[in-house]
């Protein structure tokens, strides 16, 4: 996410966006950084071929599976980071 906000609301905006990422499914978000960053340097079959794998690895975790159901659910998700 990127925001302008007045320095005075910087930090309050900042530990508020972290915090949101700290209780979000850490493993997708490591997945995600991780094709980010080597996407830079792949071509579009090495890229597609690297997002399937981490979808597939991402699909087996307990923080996809609790995304779902707290969708169906509606819900507001509980990741624990597996």
């Amino acid at each position: 996410m990127n925001r302008v906000v007045p320095d005075a609301d910087l930090d309050k905006t900042a530990r508020a966006w972290a915090e949101r990422l700290a209780t979000g499914p850490t493993r997708t978000l490591a997945l995600t950084k991780q094709l980010v960053n080597t996407s830079l340097d792949a071509d579009r079959a090495t890229a597609f071929a690297a997002e399937a794998a981490a979808q597939e690895i991402n699909m087996t975790t307990a923080d996809a599976q609790e995304g779902v159901r707290s969708f169906v659910e509606r819900r507001s998700p509980a990741y624990k980071g597996c």
